[in-house]
């Protein structure tokens, strides 16, 4: 029975690695007029709800987050639904994350955004 316990713990890890991994590869690039090191500074959109628990307990880590000087913006789904529709949001919560300049990252997990953001473009 422990097969159960150990895929998901080495999975999860491991997909926020592959998705950091990714962002990194290739991200020398000339800089831009108003991007420092010719990166873009990482942003993270995060759809959720004032009824949503995970979207609760993933707010301090935001919060966290945007001290380092990540761009964060919470969106509530009940007060912008057009926007969640925009984005293809069916559950919350959502996080899009936004790192040198690259496609975005889609997830539900507040740890690959911290991943993410945290090593960034370097």
């Amino acid at each position: 029975m422990k097969s159960k316990t150990f895929l998901p713990s080495v999975v999860l890890p491991l997909a926020a690695l592959v998705a950091l991994l990714v962002l990194i590869a290739g991200c020398e690039k000339p800089p831009e007029q108003g991007h420092q090191g010719g990166c873009q500074r990482p942003k993270v959109l995060a759809f959720t709800a004032s009824w949503c628990t995970p979207c609760q307990r993933a707010k301090p880590a935001l919060i966290q987050i945007q001290t380092t000087g990540v761009d964060v913006e919470i969106i509530d789904i009940d007060a912008r639904p057009e926007l969640a529709k925009q984005y293809g949001v069916t559950s919350v919560p959502t996080f899009f994350v936004y790192v040198c300049g690259k496609k975005a990252v889609r997830t539900q997990d507040i740890t690959v955004v911290v991943s993410l953001t945290r090593f960034g473009c370097r």
